[in-house]
């Protein structure tokens, strides 16, 4: 993989890695309320293989506010205790799996597949089950791939709507909103020929609005209070500003002035260090990146329309 235009976060990174490796098709894993009934432990591990069954077969997990989702549900089909000593629990469970628009509450795809697990409490009888989820198993590999084929097909149905959507976004100054919408359509869509040439000037709106933002926060914060707390403060975002916004300059200075008060202070090592920019710029994975941070900082309040999918 190209080397990355910032030192981001592990997470940001990991996030990105895998949407480039996979065209930028995203789906969230999501466990519905019906599914509450599994045994807390197991029902982890159950989001721990949703997410594998995911990225394994070529698609970004999202879990911020995707609008595909894969879900499971499971029935009990049988519960058996054992007169072995110790008692053993045998469970034979019956998952299917749904990938769908969960905005919409449309089915794009499903596949039941047969658990069997055993274990000395119910939740490790689960647990044993759950375990036998193979990601590659071919069939949930023809499940995911017709699930891919609807979601490009999703967004290649409602490119222009998707674009008026952004292009209302800009007007109202929402940059960052509409650089998630546009950063979502993945590469291997006819849409992305059509709204790549958007990306970059969203971009660039974003991070110089963001810029200011951040600086004017920073600024602040050292006005009130000149001492190690509020170097502190400031620096954590002055240190999170992208080194090609417009206000770049004035970050720098900024920061140079709390690094010689830092050192006043008692020649103290101050732990925040300003992004650099790199090499050559790949403007569609660092769009990516702060579309993911943006994200990750929205409210995760989504409610999905999943009814009749089983």
């Amino acid at each position: 993989m190209k080397k990355l235009i910032y030192n981001i976060m592990l997470l940001v990174s990991t996030l990105a890695v895998a949407q480039e490796n996979n065209n930028g098709i995203t789906l969230g894993a999501y466990i519905p309320a019906q599914a509450e009934g599994i045994p807390a432990y197991a029902h982890n591990m159950l989001k721990n293989k949703l997410a594998q069954v995911i990225t394994q077969n070529g698609i970004s997990d999202n879990v911020y506010n995707s609008r595909f989702v894969i879900t499971p549900n499971i029935t009990v089909l049988s519960k058996n205790i054992t007169g072995t000593a110790p008692t053993m629990i045998a469970l034979t469970l019956d998952l299917t799996l749904y990938i769908g628009d969960g905005v919409a509450g449309n089915l794009f795809s499903s596949q039941s597949i047969s658990l069997k697990g055993v274990g000395t409490n119910e939740n490790k009888a689960y647990m044993s089950a759950l375990k036998k989820i193979k990601p590659k198993n071919p069939e949930i590999q023809s499940f995911i791939s017709k699930g891919k084929e609807k979601i490009i097909d999703y967004y290649n149905t409602n490119c222009s709507i998707m674009i008026k959507k952004a292009q209302t976004l800009e007007a109202q100054n929402a940059f960052g909103e509409a650089l998630i919408l546009m950063t979502n359509v993945p590469e291997v869509s006819t849409c992305f020929n059509t709204i790549k040439s958007k990306i970059k000037p969203l971009y660039t709106k974003t991070i110089n609005r963001d810029c200011k933002v951040k600086l004017n926060e920073a600024s602040s914060i050292w006005a009130a209070n000149q001492d190690i707390d509020a170097a502190n403060l400031a620096g954590e975002i002055l240190s999170s500003i992208e080194p090609s916004a417009s206000c770049f300059g004035q970050v720098k200075t900024l920061y140079s002035k709390i690094a010689t008060r830092v050192k006043e202070l008692g020649d103290r090592d101050w732990k925040y260090d300003l992004k650099v920019l790199e090499v050559q710029a790949n403007t569609l994975e660092a769009a990516r990146e702060i579309a993911i941070v943006r994200a990750k900082n929205q409210p995760q309040h989504v409610s999905y329309n999943i009814r009749g999918w089983y």
